[in-house]
């Protein structure tokens, strides 16, 4: 995880570096974005809809902040190259948070057993700030869509890859009791040391998304974003069985939001 983290600062200083270099061509953005996520974590049964979808979902909200490499809005006919005019550099700054519970074929009413009860009876919430950048592909160019001197182009979708630094705060609670003092009211899986850890940490995450932009004003889009966020650590949502055969994989989740942006220059 260390190893993860430590990419982050090497990413901002390559970006930076660029900046630097291609300062009398860049052009800088604003704006927010706010949505909705899907947790997918230890909470729920696997390939479930209501617990990878349908259940555990929470709002977010961020600023945001983009690098572009070429100054389209005044300079729209000093041409530059194909990663200027394609590529673009997103800073966030976001939280996040969702309530968690177990879905699927456990926790059924008529399963009338006591591990039933113990499912049904966890409530967990997570809390997430992330920080981090990623870097997006706009099929358009940049420039004669950042222009506007082609009116009839109107959207430019991109897709996008980054790394962020995680902050979560897990919580967890049992309707049978106080689970700290007495562990095994929970789930047997989770009733081993160190299976339920609710302490706030730091860890990495991978993202990668598919999004779009729409023209909004003369200086001003708006963003409708799809974006899939793996966790370099198994627990953001503060559960993780290492001897259960099931648990393949760390905590993930699927945020689609809207946002708005505003050209600085």
């Amino acid at each position: 995880m260390k190893k993860n983290i430590k990419i982050l600062p090497l990413l901002i200083f390559c970006f930076l570096t660029i900046n630097i270099q291609a300062q009398d061509y860049n052009s800088h953005e604003i704006g927010f974005i706010t949505g909705s996520a899907s947790f997918t974590t230890d909470y729920g049964q696997r390939n479930n809809f209501s617990s990878n979808v349908g259940g555990n979902i929470g709002m977010g909200f961020g600023l945001i902040y983009y690098l572009n490499f070429t100054d389209y809005r005044y300079r729209w006919n000093q041409r530059t190259n194909y990663f200027a005019e394609h590529f673009r550099v997103r800073v966030e700054l976001s939280y996040m948070s969702a309530e968690l519970d177990h879905y699927g074929e456990w926790v059924q009413d008529y399963r009338q057993t006591y591990e039933a009860d113990q499912l049904r009876a966890m409530h967990g919430k997570t809390k997430l700030i992330n920080f981090g950048a990623q870097l997006e592909f706009h099929i358009v160019d940049i420039v004669d869509f950042g222009s506007r001197r082609i009116p009839d182009l109107k959207w430019s979708p991109y897709v996008s890859a980054g790394f962020m630094l995680d902050y979560y705060d897990p919580e967890l609670k049992s309707d049978l009791g106080d689970w700290e003092q007495n562990p095994n009211l929970l789930f047997s899986k989770w009733a081993v040391p160190g299976a339920a850890k609710m302490k706030s940490n730091i860890t990495g995450s991978a993202t990668f998304g598919i999004g779009t932009r729409r023209k909004l004003g003369e200086y001003s889009d708006i963003l409708i974003e799809s974006r899939w966020q793996y966790f370099f650590s198994n627990y953001v949502d503060g559960l993780n069985a290492k001897d259960d055969p099931a648990n393949k994989y760390n905590d993930w989740l699927l945020w689609v939001h809207i946002g708005y942006i505003y050209y600085l220059n």
